[in-house]
Formats: structure tokens, sequence, C-alpha cells
């Protein structure tokens, strides 16, 4: 089933994810349901795909639209990322748990299921499925009226929307782990997170740093190194 033409200008459900590519940073994924009567008004807010925005930007948006959207956020801490990887799932997997997770969790709190539910593509819809199945625990998976699409922001202002919500989630955390550890923690996998990860390191002890990044990163050899 292909989406209506009219889609950005009808309800849906969105789901995006953030900080798949950041080393010291979690997982979060977002999903938001969006009435056609609120898409206006998100509009008029400056809603847009979060990438083009700047983080107080982000922040400041967010706390506008999350007492007004129905949505879920889980902040998928990297402790619990590095388990399933150890345990021979790759982060694609990862992803699919998540996204299929926060859409049940919202759907259920929704008093009707949704037409639309549209995913910013990171693999195929057939792809997300077969991820759900290797899953040592099966979960309850959230098939009807599920599209995955690409640059989904473009598609439909609740994927935008997911995405403002779920950087915010990020921002705030990496703002609590900052002064929680007295440092800067980077974002991003760059020679300088290199660097701030190998301070953790020095200071905190490997056991706990172990819990903060992505173990699996190309980033964890060139710490050690």
């Amino acid at each position: 089933m292909t989406l209506p033409v009219n889609i950005k200008d009808l309800s849906a459900v969105g789901s995006d994810e953030v900080g798949v590519g950041d080393y010291l940073a979690p997982l979060v994924v977002t999903s938001v349901f969006v009435e056609s009567g609120q898409i206006e008004t998100l509009r008029e807010l400056g809603v847009r795909d979060s990438k083009s925005m700047n983080d107080p930007r982000i922040v400041e948006i967010a706390e506008a639209i999350k007492g007004i959207l129905p949505h879920k956020t889980v902040v998928f801490e990297n402790k619990h990322y590095n388990a399933m990887i150890t345990n021979g799932l790759n982060a694609h997997v990862v992803k699919s748990f998540l996204h299929n997770r926060t859409l049940r969790e919202l759907v259920d709190a929704l008093p009707e299921y949704p037409s639309h539910i549209i995913v910013d593509e990171f693999v195929s819809k057939e792809h997300h499925f077969k991820y759900l199945q290797q899953l040592p625990k099966k979960p309850e998976i959230l098939e009807r009226n599920l599209h995955f699409v690409r640059k989904g922001e473009s598609v439909h202002i609740a994927v935008a929307a997911a995405s403002i919500l779920a950087r915010a989630a990020f921002i705030a955390y990496m703002d609590e782990l900052s002064e929680r550890l007295e440092m800067d923690v980077l974002k991003g996998a760059s020679a300088k997170v290199d660097e701030c990860a190998r301070e953790i390191v020095t200071t905190h002890g490997e056991a706990m740093f172990k819990d903060l990044c992505k173990w699996h990163f190309a980033n964890t050899k060139r710490v050690f190194d």
C-alpha cells in the first residue's frame, strides 16, 4: 500500500532516530502523532528536519510542540546497545527494535489506530521485519499502515517533529552526562571525540567507559592504541 498523494495534509504518525553515528551518545528514537488540524500550527512554529537546525533552536521548538503532540521517546543507553551487539545483533536490529517498541507504545496510547505510520527509512520495511525476527524475545510487531520512506521529514511533518523531539532528548542526555562527568562530552565520532574518550578512561576508568561508548565502533581501537 502506497501513501496517498495528499499525505502532507493528513493525520499521521512519524518516527525518527538520532545518535546512530555518535560514539559517546545514546541512540534515541521518537514517535509522534500529528493530526491534520495541527499541521499548519507546526509549520508556523518552524518544524522541519532537525539536521537543518542548531541545538538551541531544536530545544526551543521541542518545548513548544511536546506538550501538544502525543509522542513516545526511548533513550537507549550504550550499555544496553552494547549488550545487544555483544549478543550478535547489528545496529540495524537495534534500530528496528527501538522503532517497533516506540511505535507500539505510542499507538497503544492513541484512541484510534492511525491510518498512516511513517518511519524515516534506515532499512526497507521487509528487512525491518526480518531484523525483528532476530530478537531473542520476539516482540509484538507493528505492521498495519506502516511505511518506510526515504527523507521522511519531507514527506510528512510528523517525521520532522519526531526528529526534533528525538534530538532534544539527545541534547538533554548529553548535557546531563557532561555535568555528571564534569567535562564536555562530545558528539560525533571524530578524532576530538577520541581525545574526549581517553579523558573519560583516565578519569573514570575503563569499566565506566564501556557503558558510555558504542564499544564496537572503530574509535575504541584508537582510544586504546
